[in-house]
């Protein structure tokens, strides 16, 4: 292997979310799901135990939400990219206007563009990798 995989977690209370998000990641060549949890508490513990490049995390989750979250991690690992992966397009703007560094990809939104948003989330990789 040439190059290393973007370590990712996911982070949603839906089951088949979390399932079907696993599956897409690890099809991917450079992608790799490390990780998946359900709830806020547990999903900052993950987080500090495996030190994931990119953290996908649903702005609803409960325990702690995806703003919490956010700025939690970024402040305890600043080094790991977020992106709320969420059907309230206002918890990032809420993260954001908190001070919290997140890409926001609607769950709508295709496949395609989570995928290009965790690449860019991650460290040391360009929007074109």
């Amino acid at each position: 292997m040439t190059q290393e995989h973007i370590r990712v977690v996911v982070a949603d209370d839906h089951p088949s979310v979390r399932e079907n998000l696993r599956y897409l990641i690890d099809a991917e060549t450079d992608l790799e799901c490390i990780g998946v949890v359900k709830d806020g508490r547990r999903c900052i513990e993950m987080c500090r135990q495996l030190q994931p490049d990119v953290l996908v995390v649903d702005g609803n989750i409960p325990g702690p939400d995806g703003v919490a979250i956010a700025l939690t991690v970024g402040r305890l690992l600043p080094r790991v990219g977020l992106v709320m992966y969420t059907l309230d397009t206002e918890m990032c703007a809420l993260a954001r206007r908190s001070g919290a560094r997140v890409g926001c990809v609607p769950k709508d939104a295709p496949y395609e563009y989570l995928v290009r948003s965790i690449r860019q989330a991650a460290p040391n990789r360009s929007a074109a990798a």
